[in-house]
């Protein structure tokens, strides 16, 4: 996918916007050009109903 930087998170960061279950450290998750993270399997999951960030739909 194109629209997303796969990565390993290096330190906690919250919760992910689309399941709301925290990120942690170690988990794979993917960046968005908006800088917005989110696990990997849910974003890949968002991106084939939507095309834009779950909290930049304007993007």
């Amino acid at each position: 996918n194109c629209l997303s930087k796969e990565d390993v998170l290096s330190k906690d960061a919250g919760e992910c916007a689309i399941c709301l279950e925290e990120l942690q450290q170690g988990d794979t998750i993917a960046r968005l050009p908006c800088l917005c993270i989110y696990h990997k399997g849910c974003i890949d999951e968002w991106f084939e109903v939507n095309r834009s960030c779950p909290e930049h739909p304007s993007d």
